[in-house]
């Protein structure tokens, strides 16, 4: 399918109602620098997660979708360019999760209700638009001038690119038509109606400059990649200035940009979004408990629970070193009085204030009720779905699928014996099952001291919990058993396990898909894990700051750069 910006000015967000990989014919722009093919043999050895391989010193990444702003993008995009106040998508269905990411180019998909939304939402913004503010006119004669200098300004704004000719063509001729049965307001909010259902304004383009497999992404694509990586956002003022002036195309100053916007209080709540993503606990505040079973675990709990994870992360990541390790480490937490009650601190605070946690029972992020209640069945702590979550998720490791035709049965609860005699008894029953179980069930054991609503204990049903487990068949560098989920905490904190888990996540959160990993020789495979070892380098290099695996993304080559293939 082939796109351009001359190919989709005013065609309905309906339309675009699954994900299209974006390419352009014409000519190359002269003066853009063209990028080697990534089947090109290089003489470069670069470090991947799956070794050391040899691979151009640039290519492109591909292949690619259109992506269309989630729901947070567009709430926070109609806010920075109407001026509007919060709460445009309320009534939006909340956006589909793909590898647990919200902003997924194949799971951002256009349905009915979602086109009917746009429409509404776009004609409810145009008709509240301030026409002072942003289509005076004062002459009745100027009509026509009025509305093409809306058009220009409004169109750049909504689109986060100069207007084209052939747009503000097109768009003049929706003013003049609406005049003709309206006034010039009624034309002004017609347009800016349309606009708002434009592909160029629902999709995050990465069409790029020039034909061929491998094209430059033009200064306003990349001013759009850094800023929505950055804050969720469109670009502010800074960075569409330096898209201007063609400063983008420096990896210097892609870097500098990116660097100031990570400062800003957006980014904290957007790059928090993509780490309580990462660790599946975003929607934490959403698991109910069973009443019968946990009748402290109040709605008001559940909410707590969800905002402490928030205010945690979000606090690990404004501080001087956004250290990944403290993310899993740290001996504080947030806390306000219900949650202190819950935690049973001594001295619980009576308003969200950072607190510290006992040292014999709670360090760092995996032992916060959010990702506790989150990986656990409403009366039951599950160390199978806890395990699986800290293998596939923290970790990268595989878990086979479950053998075909198989009768999965429920392990039932019994109050002469502790969970973890539950699941152990009920994997031996089945021995076809004990393979994949082995994977998983002894990370989801380190967990048994806290039951299904995170809260902490020593004994269930009469007996002494017993919390030890290992990891098995990851790596050598952390392979091997532990006393309790603190220990497994301090395992795999620093470990360069981790640090590859993570460079991956990002990159898959950052680029909106799947990275490569099958077949391990094909030259797009080596490219993204190339991309992936270079992420996890700039951690060990940096004490593990979480913000330079995005900074290290945008000063690669890669990042501005698309290809077809």
């Amino acid at each position: 399918m082939t796109r351009s910006y001359r190919a989709i000015p005013y065609l309905s967000a309906a339309i675009f109602g699954v994900a299209c990989s974006s390419q352009v014919t014409g000519s190359h722009t002269p003066g853009k620098a063209t990028p080697p093919s990534p089947t090109q043999v290089g003489t470069t050895p670069v470090p991947t997660t799956m070794g050391t391989v040899t691979l151009p010193p640039a290519g492109a990444l591909g292949p690619l979708a259109l992506r269309r702003l989630n729901t947070v993008e567009y709430e926070n995009t109609v806010q920075d360019v109407l001026k509007v106040a919060a709460g445009t998508t309320s009534t939006f269905r909340d956006d589909d999760p793909g590898l647990g990411y919200k902003n997924m180019a194949v799971a951002l998909t256009v349905t009915p209700l979602l086109a009917e939304q746009y429409a509404a939402t776009a004609n409810k913004l145009a008709t509240a638009l301030d026409l002072n503010q942003f289509a005076p006119c004062a002459n009745a004669a100027a009509e026509a001038t009025c509305a093409e200098t809306f058009i220009s300004k409004f169109g750049r704004d909504v689109f986060r690119r100069p207007v084209t000719t052939e747009e503000m063509t097109g768009y003049s001729a929706i003013f003049a038509d609406k005049r003709t049965r309206s006034d010039y307001a009624g034309g002004v909010r017609l347009v800016a109606e349309t606009m708002l259902q434009s592909p160029h304004f629902l999709y995050k383009t990465e069409i790029g400059d020039g034909s061929g497999v491998d094209r430059e992404l033009t200064q306003y694509e990349l001013a759009s990649q850094i800023s929505y990586l950055a804050t969720g956002a469109p670009p502010d003022p800074e960075l569409a200035t330096a898209a201007d002036g063609g400063k983008l195309r420096s990896t210097t100053e892609r870097e500098a940009q990116l660097r100031r916007l990570l400062g800003s209080d957006r980014s904290k709540s957007w790059l928090t979004s993509f780490v309580t993503q990462w660790l599946g606990i975003a929607d934490a505040g959403y698991f109910a408990k069973d009443k019968a079973v946990f009748p402290s675990y109040t709605p008001t709990l559940s909410v707590a629970v969800a905002e402490e994870s928030q205010r945690f992360v979000g606090s690990i990541l404004t501080q001087s070193n956004a250290s990944l390790e403290a993310l899993f480490t740290a001996n504080w937490t947030i806390s306000n009085g219900e949650l202190g009650a819950h935690y049973a601190l001594q001295q619980a605070p009576a308003d969200w204030q950072q607190v510290t946690l006992p040292a014999e029972q709670r360090l760092g992020i995996l032992t916060q009720s959010a990702f506790l209640v989150a990986n656990s069945k409403a009366a039951d702590s599950f160390p199978i779905r806890r395990g699986k979550t800290i293998r596939t998720r923290l970790l990268c490791g595989d878990v086979p699928p479950p053998p075909p035709n198989l009768e999965v049965v429920p392990v039932a609860l019994d109050p002469t014996l502790t969970t973890r005699e539950r699941f152990l008894a009920h994997e031996k029953s089945g021995s076809v099952c004990a393979g994949c179980h082995s994977l998983m069930d002894p990370l989801g054991f380190a967990f048994e001291n806290y039951d299904a609503t995170g809260a902490y204990r020593t004994i269930e049903n009469k007996k002494p919990v017993d919390a030890s487990g290992a990891i098995n068949a990851i790596s050598p560098e952390i392979d091997g058993p532990f006393a309790n989920a603190l220990e497994l905490s301090r395992r795999i904190a620093p470990s360069k396990v981790l640090k590859d888990c993570v460079a991956r996540e990002s990159m898959r959160w950052a680029i909106g898909r799947e990275t490569m990993a099958e077949p391990a020789t094909d030259p797009k495979v080596l490219r993204d894990q190339a991309i992936i070892g270079a992420l996890s380098a700039r951690l060990a290099t940096t004490n593990s700051d979480i913000r330079e695996l995005f900074l290290a993304l945008v000063q690669r080559d890669e990042f501005a750069f698309r290809s077809d293939q």
